[in-house]
């Protein structure tokens, strides 16, 4: 049991101007004090960064120590980071993979090793040359005809048919996923620091060059330079909101028998699922149809919609030796969500879609992450601007093409799809329902006064129940303003799952997220590593775009704002801890 408020006033609120989120996030920090570093150092140990996994009595080193002094700043009674983990200490892009030193992930609780490592290239690693073929268009799943169908399940067929060991083939391409996602290789020039393209900036980026050689090789099994992978629109709540008919025939190269075939239609995708709260996992839902739909409604706009900064939207900087970044807010909801929503619940780890290692294993993860690239092109469309910074932009990364050549690519040539990558979306005038959004208020008073509230104790930890703390609110404005909930470490086999309300105090599971108090979600997805144990554990900052919210619900000038975290699915009893919130504009 926990405390149902909990005051975190006397943390030291730090305004953007002063400590900026991007691009420099050393700039304004705070030199951290001796008791701070030694809390910082312990914290660093217990919360088992993924370049070096949590094992008994085993110290961390002397390179993420430096690193957690550059960012630190000062909190009364303990240490908070200043915006994230991991910050621009080494300025350089992170380390492109090494191949010879690629390891299996070892998956704990079947005490298997999952070998997902590349083909050895048969010919040297040439660079990327903007693609001179014709556009592609790529379609929405559920409007395709029944001859796009058939090419659509003849290359896959083809891709299946292929050499196990060859690189182009579906189960190559499936652990293509496995190795990037499950920190399978070593970085270039920094061998014992790990490479992880999720929870932070450039996790859509990577997934950009993924489908783009998957595409590629679809395309070239059956002579069509014009191919484009579908999407799945799930955002588009009168149509799109489905698991795409096609994949749903048993005994075709798209189908997958490791899904969750509760969530088939009738059931609409829900944006805002948790395992453990809907009937395939022996609950009763205590969703209507209606309100999945208003809810798929309210997560687009809180999560992709309304949020302005990059590293919000996009995910937190990393630099060269280091994994540890933010999540982004698409990539928290509604994509891994999704994840969620069509992994099995019979398999331990909600293989395939419901699980880093063997989502690849299904094609509708590709049509998935469609969408999600797409999301990408209407958040640009909708007036927001791209990194900028080198280390982004320069960051590489390694994909056997079409030719079985192993190429050498990078962020920026990534960015301008049409013009280097040749393919754009189909036009989906849907996108303007989530885009225009106005949610309303449940709450009838301005401020809601939490029923009781006690200074915080370091960390702070959060278990079944709800949790209320309230956050003081520094007089400012900007362009956004963020909620960060900093230094939050969470298992990495759980599926932590909760959502976040403001001026919401009495909120819990069923609140409807379709309303003003909700600004955001968080979803850690299960994934593994060489060397982890059940202990292994992930730091991240969690960050929530709340301007609109806060003037809808009238507390512009309010100097706290009360925060209510709901943990929902079958991992809300599993406790994570977060160091520090905080109320930062930008």
């Amino acid at each position: 049991m926990f405390p149902a408020a909990l005051s975190l006033d006397r943390i030291k609120l730090q305004h953007r101007s002063q400590c900026p989120l991007l691009p420099n996030r050393s700039r304004g920090a705070l030199k951290i004090t001796a008791s701070a570093r030694k809390e910082a150092n312990a914290a660093a140990g217990e919360s088992g960064n993924p370049s070096f996994p949590s094992k008994k009595g085993s110290s961390t080193p002397a390179s993420i120590i430096d690193r957690r002094e550059l960012l630190a700043g000062t909190i009364a009674g303990g240490a908070s980071l200043a915006a994230s983990p991991t910050g621009p200490v080494l300025a350089e892009p992170v380390g492109s993979p090494t191949f010879k030193r690629c390891q299996p992930a070892k998956i704990e609780n079947t005490n298997t090793f999952v070998a997902c490592c590349p083909p050895k290239p048969k010919r040297d690693t040439i660079d990327f040359k903007p693609d001179t073929g014709p556009m592609r268009t790529r379609p929405a799943a559920h409007l395709v005809d029944e001859d796009y169908i058939q090419k659509y399940n003849e290359a896959y067929a083809k891709m299946r048919a292929l050499p196990s060991d060859d690189p182009r083939s579906f189960r190559q391409q499936a652990n293509v996923h496995c190795v990037y996602c499950n920190f399978g290789y070593r970085q270039e020039g920094d061998p014992k620091s790990t490479l992880q393209i999720h929870f932070n900036w450039l996790f859509l980026p990577w997934h950009r060059w993924y489908l783009y050689y998957h595409e590629k090789i679809l395309g070239s099994l059956i002579n069509d330079p014009t191919f484009a992978l579908p999407f799945w629109n799930w955002d588009n709540q009168d149509g799109g909101s489905y698991i795409p008919e096609m994949f749903r025939r048993e005994g075709t190269p798209i189908f997958d028998a490791n899904r969750n075939e509760a969530n088939y239609a009738p059931a609409r995708v829900d944006l805002g699922y948790a395992p453990g709260v809907d009937p395939s996992f022996g609950e009763p839902t205590y969703k209507t149809d209606d309100q999945i739909r208003q809810d798929n409604i309210s997560v687009m706009y809180n999560n992709v919609a309304k949020v302005k900064l990059q590293d919000a939207f996009f995910g937190a900087p990393i630099r060269k030796g280091n994994n540890n970044g933010g999540d982004g807010s698409l990539e928290k909801a509604p994509h891994t969500a999704v994840h969620v929503f069509g992994g099995s619940p019979n398999n331990p780890n909600g293989e395939d879609l419901g699980n880093f290692y063997s989502a690849g294993k299904d094609p509708l993860f590709y049509c998935h992450h469609g969408n999600v690239d797409r999301m990408w092109d209407v958040w640009r469309s909708l007036g927001n601007q791209d990194f900028t910074d080198a280390d982004y932009l320069n960051t590489e990364f390694l994909f056997f093409d079409e030719n079985q050549d192993l190429v050498r690519v990078k962020v920026k040539d990534s960015i301008d799809n049409q013009t280097k990558l040749k393919y754009k979306y189909a036009s989906m005038p849907q996108d303007k329902v989530w885009i225009n959004y106005k949610p309303l208020p449940l709450a009838k008073t301005a401020f809601a006064q939490p029923k009781s509230s006690i200074v915080a104790s370091l960390p702070v930890k959060v278990g079944a129940g709800p949790l209320t703390i309230t956050v003081a609110q520094p007089k400012g404005s900007a362009s956004d303003e963020l909620l960060v909930l900093e230094e939050m470490v969470v298992g990495m086999q759980n599926n932590t799952n909760f959502n976040v309300f403001i001026n919401l105090p009495e909120a819990n599971e069923t609140t409807t997220l379709s309303c003003a108090e909700y600004v955001g979600s968080f979803y850690n997805i299960p994934h593994f590593m060489p060397g982890m144990t059940e202990s292994s554990t992930r730091t991240t900052n969690a960050r929530f775009s709340i301007k609109p919210n806060v003037e809808i619900l009238g507390l512009k000038d309010a100097d706290k704002l009360v925060v209510t975290l709901v943990p929902r699915g079958k991992d809300k009893e599993k406790v994570f801890t977060f160091k520090g919130a905080s109320i930062q504009y930008a």
